[in-house]
């Protein structure tokens, strides 16, 4: 009897462990197309009005302001969710005037952000909720 309740949990732990690991599996990263490129077009004109000053056209920074392409920056958020990156955006930038640009625009930048570190442009918008942006993963590296 105890070796039949034993090998029970050791088969529920099998399957809890491996139902977990599909659904990590299954997680959205930023290389599903978690934005649209109207989104991203939206994000550019508003990332000029906005960011352009001090993180450059270019989006490869100006003195203090960090670059938002590639090197490090992309690399300083991999394997994190996106909603740290937009919540870092909503509640910092523009400097000391974060009010300035509305929620809806701060994710359009992302977007647009997201578009000129290439990752790929999808059917559905980003959208502005944290708990949404939870769910989906930034990742440095394409894993497929």
């Amino acid at each position: 009897m105890k070796s039949r309740i034993l090998l029970s949990l050791g088969i529920l732990s099998i399957v809890v462990t491996s139902f977990h690991w599909v659904i990590a599996q299954q997680a959205p990263s930023v290389w599903d197309g978690v934005f649209t490129e109207e989104q991203a077009r939206r994000g550019e004109v508003a990332y000029g009005e906005s960011c352009s000053e001090c993180h450059g056209a270019s989006l490869a920074g100006i003195d203090m302001a960090p670059g938002l392409a590639q090197g490090d920056f992309i690399w300083n958020y991999d394997g994190m969710p996106v909603a740290t990156l937009f919540q870092r955006i909503r509640d910092t930038m523009p400097l000391g005037n974060a009010g300035a640009v509305r929620r809806s625009e701060k994710v359009d930048i992302l977007a647009f952000v997201m578009e000129k570190n290439t990752f790929p442009a999808g059917s559905e918008e980003l959208p502005s909720r944290n708990s949404i942006l939870s769910g989906i993963t930034w990742l440095a590296v394409n894993p497929n």
